[in-house]
């Protein structure tokens, strides 16, 4: 702990060293061992099913999560000025239920097809607001992007104090 004062002058070093001398860490290590051994005792999912917490983040887990099917299949690239998206979508007819919306750094896919579905995907970079567009060919829905070329630079002044 002195190491992180400069010049080695921690104020209370004295109170420190003897306040370390002074802690029982026996107490310490028996609980520790006391939990590892009880965690380890029985199968890990045993542990994981018995305690609390591991259970309701399971149980939140199974509930929410979406079905597989639901899950776009898409792909993400980026070329010197742009950031395209190609989502595999095989039914045209999903086109009409379709919105496509974008943020500088997100795509957001909306659909509906008998329950509303939307996904959101984090692109590699920042895109411009206006220029974007998208086409539908031979199954494919492509999305591009024109990047965000002007990136707000500050200079920094390095001051010499030697």
């Amino acid at each position: 702990m002195r190491d992180m004062f400069p010049f080695g002058k921690f104020p209370y070093h004295k109170y420190m060293d003897q306040f370390l001398k002074q802690m029982n860490t026996t107490g310490m290590d028996e609980h520790t061992q006391n939990l590892l051994s009880s965690a380890f005792s029985g199968s890990m999912s045993d542990f994981f099913k018995n305690h609390d917490f591991f259970r309701s983040v399971q149980d939140s887990g199974s509930s929410s999560a979406p079905p597989l099917s639901r899950k776009l299949d898409s792909h993400v690239f980026e070329t010197l000025d742009q950031c395209i998206v190609q989502i595999k979508i095989p039914d045209k007819s999903i086109l009409q239920h379709l919105k496509i919306f974008h943020t500088p750094y997100q795509c957001i896919i909306e659909w509906f097809d008998g329950e509303p579905h939307r996904e959101e995907i984090r692109l590699p970079s920042s895109v411009r607001r206006k220029g974007t567009t998208a086409i539908y060919r031979s199954g494919i829905l492509e999305i591009k992007m024109p990047k965000h070329s002007h990136m707000p630079m500050s200079e920094i002044d390095v001051h010499d104090h030697d």
